[in-house]
């Protein structure tokens, strides 16, 4: 009996140990963005229209929740060899389907650069108006919108509405384009996005105003939980200094 006891003890105590293993792995997965994935990215710099090599890229690995579907994943790596780049390529970026020159219409087709499953939308109003003559295609953008807040009287609030979405045009320009290239001067802005970013852009631009913020093209980086901003937080000195206080940045080269 007392050995029963015991196999029923020690059995007890194994599953049990078990089960907390199992909670301390999807705790961590959780706290780390999910199971690793490994993504393509470039070993080096490759310069507009060269064609890919294996030895040009390097494979890295990202939290699943941070996965993009634009990020070419490792195990694709035979269907980019040879591909040639429709931008060009900096060391240690991670590797886009937008990146890639897919089919030779990609010169002068637009829709061939729209990945499966994506969408191009097209907002205006806001390009030239927002940052003169500096937007490119292939740069990235944060989507910001003011508005009235429904039920309140005249309380005006502007909300980050997306985040990080990659800029396919900018007017009528969607080729890759250099620092000596000519300035492109337009106020319309083509910009990828799911189905279901667009119909949120399309019902905020309907009675609301809408703002691009210019981001780093490396940093794919998705802020949550961010908060609206009222004329309380412009005003009030306290809750500015709290943003004031956030990361400085003393010199960008």
């Amino acid at each position: 009996m007392n050995r029963i006891a015991m196999l029923a003890s020690a059995s007890t105590a194994v599953f049990g140990f078990v089960l907390l293993s199992i909670y301390v792995r999807q705790f961590q997965l959780e706290a780390t963005g999910g199971e690793p994935v490994e993504l393509l990215a470039m070993r080096q710099d490759v310069a507009l229209g060269a064609p890919l090599t294996e030895q040009m890229l390097v494979v890295r690995t990202l939290p699943e929740s941070y996965l993009e579907g634009r990020q070419v994943l490792a195990s694709d790596l035979p269907r980019v060899l040879g591909v040639r780049a429709s931008i060009g390529l900096e060391a240690n970026q991670t590797l886009l389907w937008t990146d890639l020159a897919t089919t030779s219409h990609d010169r002068s087709s637009f829709s061939s650069r729209i990945p499966k499953g994506m969408r191009a939308m097209s907002v205006t109003g806001i390009g030239r108006r927002a940052f003169g003559n500096l937007m490119r295609p292939g740069d990235r953008v944060d989507v910001l919108l003011t508005k009235a807040k429904p039920g309140s009287e005249a309380k005006i609030v502007t909300v980050p509405l997306l985040q990080n979405l990659l800029v396919l045009a900018v007017g009528s320009s969607f080729g890759a384009t250099g620092e000596e290239a000519s300035p492109i001067r337009s106020d319309s802005v083509t910009l990828l996005v799911a189905i279901d970013q667009a119909s949120l852009l399309a019902q905020a631009r309907r009675d609301g105003t809408l703002s691009l913020v210019l981001r780093n093209q490396d940093d794919l980086e998705i802020n949550e939980g961010l908060s609206e901003t009222d004329d309380s937080d412009v005003l009030e000195q306290e809750k500015r200094a709290r943003r004031q206080g956030r990361l400085r940045i003393e010199k960008v080269d």
